[in-house]
């Protein structure tokens, strides 16, 4: 699938997963997607990474729209393996790239990546970043691993 714009300069990036009918617990009649987004503004900004399979799918797809070493920051909202597990294929492509995250997004995924090469950026609740027009605010959901960025 290509990538498709949401609104002007946001786009989905992501993949769908034709092979998958039971998404979380849940059986599924149509093949879920494993969402993530790049947001085309001054500091291009990808928010997730997919799940590992599917890390090649989104690669291409950011290719389609932009040289990823552009790509200034990248937003973990959460770890679950369908939004974090491709970001140990996508980093190496934008090495000048900040990863936003949690406190204890970072402990989880250091358990399975190795981090000392990234520029990693724990943020908090209330915390911001301004990637041009817009901006993402950061705060926690309770019982969440991870961020919400609006």
């Amino acid at each position: 699938m290509k990538p498709t714009e949401l609104r002007n300069g946001i786009y989905w990036v992501g993949a769908i997963d034709w092979a998958v009918r039971d998404f979380h617990g849940t059986r599924r009649h149509a093949a879920p997607t494993y969402n993530n987004y790049l947001m085309l503004d001054d500091e291009p900004t990808l928010v997730d990474t997919v799940k590992y399979d599917f890390a090649d799918i989104t690669i291409k797809n950011i290719k389609n729209l932009i040289e990823p070493s552009k790509i200034k920051h990248v937003v973990i909202t959460h770890i679950e393996n369908d939004h974090a597990t491709g970001i140990g294929k996508i980093m190496p492509l934008m090495p000048d790239a900040t990863v936003y995250m949690t406190e204890r997004a970072r402990k989880g995924l250091e358990r399975f990546f190795d981090m000392s090469g990234w520029k990693v950026k724990t943020v908090k609740t209330g915390e911001t970043l301004k990637i041009g027009a817009r901006h993402f605010f950061f705060w926690r959901r309770p019982c969440s691993t991870g961020l919400t960025p609006w």
